[in-house]
């Protein structure tokens, strides 16, 4: 079960020395550096963007927004600053230009001169979004350049908040004028409406007014006509009373007179009638006295005994018969009178009947004249309630006209106000209006010099990655230091120079073929590819003389441990993928001394264009990596001349 630790198998070699045990202990973290080492380099660059370098250029000259001063591209550099999303450098437009160009900034953003009157452009005749002016240069970093417009995308984003709040609010401003000029045009409709309800009372009350004027005049004129009629039976009855009145007072006379006659002949016949009485009497008495005596007498006395009683009743039947006489001519006169009185009475009847019929007439005349005049009074009444209701009629009419007169006033210069608030736009300004209002920020998107795609984006860091490889596997087959060499006298530089133009050989071919696989079988379109070539074989004799120079110095087996160390190392300080600035503190320090990270910048600049300081510090530094290395090689191959036990029986070897 543990055979691995018996004396026979391979790691018994690796019991004595120091180095033998550091070469198991590197082989057991070797998985840990280049996993661990590149998961934590590479953890979280976009959380690390605020420290991407970035130009920022405010040209904004402001604009002026309903009489105030607006200076959006100060809120929105404000807004961008204190995000600290990016690690924003405010400058002016020739410096960012100059530092996108030489790699100071990733790339840069330009607020232009206009973009706060395209802010609130959207309420005028000419609405244009907002632009914000990119520049990138991918010379600088591919991936940087794609963050970039990621990061750019989330600025549009943020910005568009700001200036499409000044947008509608432009909008909303205009319709708020637009809408003050409605309200008062409804205030203006109120006091229309409320002039028609008071005219439309007061026309009613005209009406009523009317119709009660009419009633009355029309009971007046009744009225009249009953007065009329009355006054003229009145006149009539009147006329009769007077007629019936003469002829009473003549009659009068004449009966005055007839009762005078009447009274003479009453007494003569008053006197006659009293002798008539007295003789009565006295008959009577006789009469009476006669009877008693018959009835005295006794049965069978004649008649002659009772004569003499007689005698009186002739005296009687004398004065009766004188009194007749003189009752009969005083009747006579009676009579005469009477007749007259008879006359008299009846004319005075006569005159009476008219005096009563004229009464009659006029007592009706009056009673006509009475009703004529209570309906007369009537009408009047009616006739001046009418009046004062047609009177208040229009003066509610003249009240409700004269609201009439304002609210249309009101809502003709409400409406007249608000229209000219209002924009009315033809169908292609308003296209245009909608899509400033749906998009109010764009963004104007440059390149100094562009990748083509992500392979020519990422290619100076495979081309890096590659030609280190390259090397690494190169003196896997070739031998760093040979031996025969140093049996020689000959010089350490030409000792190592005799290992190293046999790898220089080899990588030219390596180099010669990836270049044509790239540039045609790939499809890899380099600015300078020339260039390119030459650069990328620079590349592969430093990174061929360091390698060399770690295996010359620590032997076989630990200057390949440490190649590949140093590989990792450079993967992830390189800046090759994500800028160095999203990367670890500890990987930002290694950057500017790791020879991958000259090679990216070099390649970069050589495959996209835009050529500068970068691309000559960077050809500096591999040809000074590569004299050096080979300067410290022959050193060392100076020294190794003599031969040792270590040397014979290294403790490590493979």
């Amino acid at each position: 079960m543990f055979a691995f630790l018996s004396s026979g198998t391979e790691l018994r070699r690796f019991r004595k020395g120091a180095l033998p045990k550091i070469a198991v202990a590197v082989l057991l973290f070797i998985p840990l550096i280049y996993g661990a080492l590149y998961l934590w380099a590479f953890w979280a660059p976009t959380d690390e963007l605020r420290n991407l370098p970035v130009a920022l250029v405010n040209e904004d000259t402001g604009a002026v927004n309903d009489g105030e001063r607006l200076l959006a591209g100060n809120d929105v550099v404000d807004k961008l600053v204190d995000g600290k999303d990016l690690d924003w450098h405010q400058t002016d437009a020739a410096d960012a230009a100059a530092g996108v160009s030489n790699g100071e900034y990733y790339f840069s953003l330009t607020i232009p001169a206009n973009f706060s009157a395209s802010a609130i452009s959207a309420g005028t005749d000419l609405p244009q979004s907002a632009v914000l002016q990119v520049n990138y240069n991918d010379s600088n970093s591919f991936l940087a350049s794609t963050l970039g417009k990621s990061a750019m995308a989330q600025v549009r984003e943020a910005v568009a908040v700001n200036v499409g709040e000044q947008t509608v609010n432009t909008l909303l401003v205009g319709l708020h004028d637009a809408g003050a000029g409605i309200r008062d045009a409804a205030d203006g409709a109120t006091q229309l409406a409320n002039g028609l309800d008071t005219a439309k009372a007061g026309a009613g009350d005209l009406v009523v007014g009317l119709a009660s004027l009419a009633d009355g005049t029309a009971t007046l004129n009744s009225g009249a006509g009953k007065l009329d009629a009355g006054a003229t039976t009145l006149t009539d009855g009147l006329a009769t009373l007077s007629s019936g009145a003469a002829t009473l007072s003549d009659k009068s006379g004449e009966l005055a007179t007839g009762a005078g006659q009447l009274a003479a002949g009453a007494t003569g016949l008053a006197a006659g009638t009293g002798a008539v009485a007295t003789g009565t009497s006295t008959v009577s008495d006789s009469v009476t006295k006669l009877i008693a005596a018959i009835n005295a007498a006794p049965a069978g006395t004649p008649a002659a005994a009772f004569l003499p009683a007689l005698g009186e009743l002739q005296v009687g039947a004398g004065k009766v018969a004188a009194g007749a006489a003189d009752a009969n001519a005083g009747a006579g006169q009676v009579s005469g009178a009477a007749s007259a009185l008879a006359n008299g009475s009846a004319q005075l009847s006569a005159g009476a009947g008219q005096i009563a019929g004229g009464l009659s007439s006029a007592h009706s005349g009056a009673a006509a004249l009475s009703a004529g005049a209570s309906d007369l009074s009537a009408g009047t009444q009616t006739l001046a309630d009418g009046s004062q209701a047609l009177l208040d009629g229009g003066s509610k009419l003249e009240s409700g006209a004269g609201q009439l007169v304002d609210g249309s006033h009101t809502l003709a210069t409400a409406l007249t106000d608000g229209a000219e608030k209002i924009p009315n736009d033809s169908d292609g300004l308003i296209s245009q209006k909608s899509v400033v209002i749906a998009d109010p920020v764009s963004l104007d998107q440059t390149w100094d010099n562009e990748s083509a795609g992500f392979g020519e984006g990422f290619a100076p860091f495979f081309i890096a990655l590659a030609t280190f490889v390259g090397a690494l596997i190169t003196w896997l087959i070739l031998r760093a230091l040979p031996t025969r060499a140093l049996a020689t006298s000959a010089s350490g530089i030409r000792t190592i120079m005799t290992g190293f133009l046999p790898a220089m050989a080899i990588g030219l071919g390596q180099v010669v073929i990836m270049v044509l696989v790239l540039v045609y079988g790939i499809g890899l379109e380099p600015t300078y590819w020339l260039g390119m070539s030459a650069f990328m074989y620079l590349a592969a004799l430093a990174f061929l003389a360091v390698q060399q120079m770690f295996i010359v110095l620590l032997g076989s087996a630990a200057g390949r441990v440490v190649s590949l160390v140093l590989l990792m190392m450079m993967l992830t300080s390189s800046g090759g993928t994500y800028p160095v600035e999203t990367t670890p503190e500890f990987f930002q320090a290694l950057h500017p001394f790791m020879p991958a990270s000259w090679v990216v910048t070099g390649l970069r600049e050589l495959i996209t264009g835009g050529i500068d300081y970068r691309l000559w510090v960077s050809v500096a530094s591999l040809a000074a990596l590569l004299i050096g290395s080979l300067a410290i090689s022959a050193w060392s191959a100076g020294k190794q001349r003599m031969w040792t036990i270590k040397r014979l029986h290294p403790e490590l070897t493979i």
